[in-house]
């Protein structure tokens, strides 16, 4: 407690304090010519819009001081190019933009120094300076008119210097031309520009620049340019938001969403301009929330804030009522994501008892709520403010089991959203071939049935059918021992047990085939420390394993995949495993465990964890939420059946028939394929190469009001895909295309060809059909 009572007044200090970086005024006192025009012209407009400032004396300042931890932006106001230390003090200033702050000039840059290093400063905010004095008559002009008091005119003579622009979100305000020739005088672009010389006056020395209007480029910017999400937290959390720090995270990496993670007393201490790059605030800590200037500009200029804390720390909190509700299940809006809309209602269970009720006004949009005791509690909404949103999330349901529906609602939190997605769905059938022991496991139609028969004359049949049906591609990883042996001999009498050798003319069909072919282990006894104390028996055990299946075969093979018996592996497996076969390329697991290994990462530099997402038949509610989930959060699911599924009372509970199993899955695909029918299928090894450039890759994003621009190194692997929620609707793509489009989730489905994509929005905020628009109502 002691410790939250002084982190409060911790954030009330910085609150007080450091709630707003200033704007630095430069001006030469021995000119007597800045000062004045900052006073009447500038400071006027500062003081209007509650813009700190500071107003100084350049020939009296230590220039080291001019950094970002102070300063959003500089102006500077010179007649002259004279100044002490010239270079340090560009140098200084280059350091300062390089660093997001904001440089603007009237006159001239007002120190001379070697080209270069005024350069150094220039081209740092798109601009090139080549000398070039001159002084221009009958010239012609080219200006953007809103920026201008007066039209300027040509009827007197004015110098130049030569400037070239090059900085793409360049605008050339005022331009003179004569003979082939362009002299840019007045460009404005995002982080600075410059009026040249006399330029923004007249031939009487009045103003005919919209200071007004130059002076609010600067302070009045969208938020979100860098599409970046920002985390606040403090190193007092509990574990509840340790949790949910941790879900967050895993969210936004594999959505391929940039993102930093900053503490409260921190946070308190950045103005609007640190927060520009970031689309979303997440506050998720019980830390308490102290309403700024900056964070309701934030807000105001486009951004999302959301709260992830307790309700008693967010606006809503007088909306919040006593009550006693026992929850069996959190609920999500059908309209989240394209899936959502085919599951009869989409939910997860969960029993726990919630003391309180919120009834929220009528401007909010609820997208799930805890349920239970015929009561619907709201536990994730938005709201528009301004150009933004307010948010809130609790932060209990940060599952992630859950994870895609928890994303896709934070999408709908912004009138345009984006994130990147892998686009591949793997099928394995885990444990064949196995062997088979000749003993009676079923009754069909009235027959005694061996597993020997299921397996190989009814199952196995079916299964090749189901491929050629929906064109998939498995990827079989076979056991060749149940005996639990971690102990030499490894032999495989197990697998040639069967009467009529179907294990080994299934594996020689398989090599024969498009399928894929991977390992399960020698036997299915996990590869962890406590099972294998001896590590050189794993390396013989799967070497004998490799040898055998060539043996066979009849010829070397490459076995690249591994699923993991149990979906169990550690460290010290894995290690063993590479050795034992180095050519492994993918290791799978299960999505569903709370262990290092369900995660899907790269290890050793080179090998991929590929935990499965769903499996079975059966009940198809499971499937779709265990499908969505990976689904709506990066594009991918894994899905894994078994051949003794119908056999095991866990994965069979209702005792059904194959056919009644068999049909059950077949619904599941049909809906995929009908749903998703741009849904790549990938064998392991084909998915290796998507999966490890899909992790290491870098995605960048910049935004310019409705213009998003997506940049990926050239030397990843293309296509790439990613979806896009729009509330107004997509006008035109440059190096990519709409390939799906899904009206009830406002969701575009976008594949990119090149490393640089440009995405053109819709300005109208209301909904957006999008005739022209591929895509239907699935």
């Amino acid at each position: 407690m002691k410790k939250k009572i002084l982190l409060l007044i911790l954030i009330i200090i910085a609150v007080l304090s450091f709630s707003q970086k200033e704007l630095l005024l430069l001006y030469k006192q021995s000119e007597n010519y800045g000062e004045m025009m900052f006073k009447y012209h500038i400071i006027p407009i500062l003081e209007k819009n509650n813009i700190r400032y500071e107003l100084k004396n350049v020939e009296e300042m230590n220039y080291y001081k001019i950094t970002n931890e102070k300063y959003f932006g500089v102006i500077t106001w010179y007649y002259s190019s004279e100044m002490a230390k010239p270079e340090l003090y560009l140098r200084q200033l280059a350091t300062f933009v390089e660093d997001g702050g904001i440089y603007f000039f009237f006159n001239n840059i007002g120190a001379s120094a070697d080209i270069s290093e005024m350069n150094n400063l220039l081209n740092k905010i798109g601009v090139q300076y080549k000398y070039g004095y001159r002084e221009l008559e009958d010239y012609t002009i080219e200006c953007i008119s809103d920026y201008f008091l007066k039209k300027p005119d040509s009827e007197y003579k004015v110098p130049v210097e030569k400037y070239i622009t090059f900085d793409n979100h360049m605008e050339n305000i005022l331009t003179y031309k004569i003979d082939n020739e362009e002299y840019p005088m007045i460009f404005l672009t995002d982080n600075g520009g410059a009026a040249i010389f006399n330029s923004f006056v007249d031939k009487n020395g009045n103003l005919i620049i919209n200071i007004n209007k130059l002076i609010h480029r600067f302070i009045n910017h969208e938020v979100g340019t860098l599409n970046k999400f920002l985390i606040v937290n403090t190193k007092y959390d509990n574990q509840k938001y340790l949790d949910s720090q941790y879900e967050i995270k895993k969210i936004l990496l594999y959505a391929k969403q940039n993102f930093d993670v900053i503490s409260v007393e921190q946070f308190y201490k950045l103005s609007f301009f640190d927060l520009i790059p970031y689309k979303y605030i997440i506050w998720n800590t019980d830390a308490k929330y102290v309403e700024t200037r900056t964070i309701k500009k934030f807000i105001n200029s486009g951004g999302t804030f959301i709260y992830s804390t307790q309700l008693f720390n967010t606006p809503w909190s007088s909306y919040v009522k006593e009550d006693n509700i026992n929850i069996n299940k959190i609920s999500f809006t059908k309209d989240l994501f394209p899936l959502t809309n085919t599951a009869t209602e989409s939910y997860i269970n969960m029993y726990f008892e919630l003391n309180y009720h919120i009834d929220l006004p009528g401007n909010i949009k609820p997208l799930a709520f805890f349920c239970g005791d015929g009561k619907s509690v709201p536990v994730i909404w938005y709201q528009k403010e301004g150009k933004g949103y307010r948010s809130y999330i609790n932060p209990d349901v940060y599952l992630k089991n859950i994870r895609g529906l928890i994303f896709q609602s934070i999408m709908s939190m912004q009138k345009n959203s984006i994130s990147g997605f892998l686009n591949s769905f793997m099928f394995y059938i885990d444990d064949f071939p196995l062997p088979s022991y000749n003993v009676v496991r079923a009754k069909i139609n009235g027959k005694d049935i061996t597993d020997d028969e299921y397996y190989y004359t009814i199952w196995w049949p079916s299964i090749k059918k189901f491929s050629k049906e929906f064109n998939i591609k498995y990827t079989f990883v076979t056991p060749l021992s149940y005996n639990g042996s971690s102990n030499p001999p490894f032999e495989f009498s197990e697998f040639l047990m069967s009467n009529t050798n179907s294990p080994l003319k299934a594996l020689r069909e398989i090599d024969k085939s498009e399928f894929e072919l991977g390992l399960h282990g020698y036997n299915h006894n996990s590869l962890t420390k406590d099972r294998w104390p001896n590590p050189n028996n794993i390396l013989l055990s799967l070497r004998a394993a490799k040898t055998f299946i060539e043996k066979i075969l009849g010829h070397p093979i490459e076995l690249s995949s591994y699923v993991a018996p149990n979906n169990i592996i550690d460290e010290f497996g894995a290690n063993q495993l590479l050795k034992a076969i180095p050519e492994i390329k993918t290791i799978g697991t299960s999505y569903e465990a709370k262990d290092e290994f369900s995660e899907y990462k790269i290890i050793n530099n080179f090998t991929l964890v590929i935990p499965r997402s769903t499996y079975g038949y059966y009940p198809l509610k499971r499937i779709y939420i265990a499908t969505i989930n990976t689904l709506a959060n990066f594009g991918a699911f894994q899905h894994f059946i078994h051949p003794d599924d119908l056999f095991d009372k866990g994965r069979n509970p209702e005792n059904k028939t194959w056919m009644e199993m068999y049909s059950s899955l077949r619904t599941f695909y049909l809906t995929i394929k009908k749903k998703f029918p741009w849904l790549r299928n990938h064998t392991a090894s084909e998915a290796y190469q998507i999966y490890f450039d899909y992790l290491t890759q870098n995605v960048k994003y910049k935004w310019n009001e409705n213009n998003l621009t997506v940049v990926i190194p050239d030397s990843s692997i293309f296509p790439k895909y990613f979806y896009v929620k729009s509330q107004s609707g997509i006008d035109d793509i440059i190096n990519g295309k709409i390939i799906d489009y899904y009206p009830e989730s406002k969701l575009y489905v976008i594949e990119m060809d090149d490393n640089i994509m440009n995405i053109k929005f819709s300005g109208d905020d209301s909904y957006y059909e999008g005739q022209n628009k591929k895509g239907n109502n699935r």
